[in-house]
């Protein structure tokens, strides 16, 4: 995985660019890797590598979800780049 300045650079521009939200989670799980890519930095999360997958509610009809798979390292710059923006 990249180093956390160029984490947090590729979760601002995934912020920027609208392909990850900048709010709050709606729910947050976590577990073994499942072989997705990560939301953040494009790599693959392996089996052997904890994975954080969050969810948001889409206020539509009808209802729909929102899902993002991402590295503990990869949810960490996310969340630093997101608070960072809402402040």
């Amino acid at each position: 995985m990249p180093d956390e300045i160029r984490l947090r650079q590729q979760a601002r521009e995934a912020i920027h660019n609208g392909k990850m939200p900048s709010r709050n989670p709606d729910r947050t799980y976590g577990g073994p890797g499942s072989g997705v890519t990560c939301s953040v930095c494009a790599e693959l999360i392996r089996p052997d590598q904890a994975e954080i997958e969050i969810e948001f509610k889409r206020h539509v009809v009808p209802p729909n979800l929102d899902r993002y798979f991402l590295h503990v390292r990869c949810m960490a710059a996310w969340e630093f780049e997101r608070t960072k923006i809402a402040s």
